[in-house]
């Protein structure tokens, strides 16, 4: 059975933009690797930062005042105040203060993306402060690392991982090669799918069936 944890994934997505293509395949290889396979999609989709039609609110006014109200809900800042500590690239100061943390399990990759995915989906003026909510309490469960990639990802701070560089990844991971992923993407028209092609990969090297 591999991990479920989202702590490996939001350490790994947290430094993957100061490492060389080289380096990011090798990190994320060993990511896949170590994942449970049942949980592989809902991690693709959290790194290409897929929300579906919910994705639109990402890094918008109002998606920048939820979180901020978020972050002011487990701290004793008020929202204009974390927001511009946010924006200023002080999001680990804000974190810090946060009042309490409660990490008796930490969260899971399912928990994280179901969570992301509540934050930004789009509904009426109502929902927001359900929004909030919601938000804060995965906020309050998260481990420092965890919480930095949540509020960056929906501030729109954080960059999705490009479909290419996780196909080498997969590749490397299940195959031995990175260039064996994008051999396995058939062109261009592999990347329509990028999801299908990756639960392949990992099938066609019996990890799927291993669990």
């Amino acid at each position: 059975m591999g991990a479920r944890g989202f702590r490996d994934v939001a350490e790994v997505l947290n430094r993957l933009s100061v490492l060389g293509e080289q380096d990011a395949v090798r990190e994320m290889a060993a990511l896949f690797k170590k994942v449970d396979a049942d949980c592989l999609e809902t991690l693709l989709r959290i790194m290409r930062m897929d929300f579906g039609e919910a994705s639109r609110l990402i890094g918008t006014y109002l998606m920048r005042r939820i979180v901020s109200e978020a972050l002011a809900g487990i701290t004793l800042l008020k929202q204009d105040e974390a927001e511009g500590l946010v924006q200023s690239g002080r999001l680990r100061d804000v974190l810090s203060r946060r009042s309490s943390i409660l990490l008796e399990k930490g969260l899971s990759i399912d928990q994280a993306y179901l969570g992301m995915l509540e934050a930004c989906r789009i509904s009426g003026k109502s929902s927001i402060a359900f929004k909030v909510k919601s938000l804060t309490g995965l906020l309050n469960k998260a481990s420092d690392e965890e919480a930095f990639l949540i509020v960056n990802m929906l501030m729109g701070r954080q960059k999705p991982v490009d479909d290419k560089l996780i196909l080498k990844a997969l590749g490397e991971a299940f195959h031995g090669s990175a260039a064996a992923g994008i051999g396995m993407m058939g062109g261009e028209a592999g990347l329509k799918d990028i999801y299908k092609v990756a639960l392949q990969v990992v099938k066609n090297a019996g990890r799927a069936d291993s669990g």
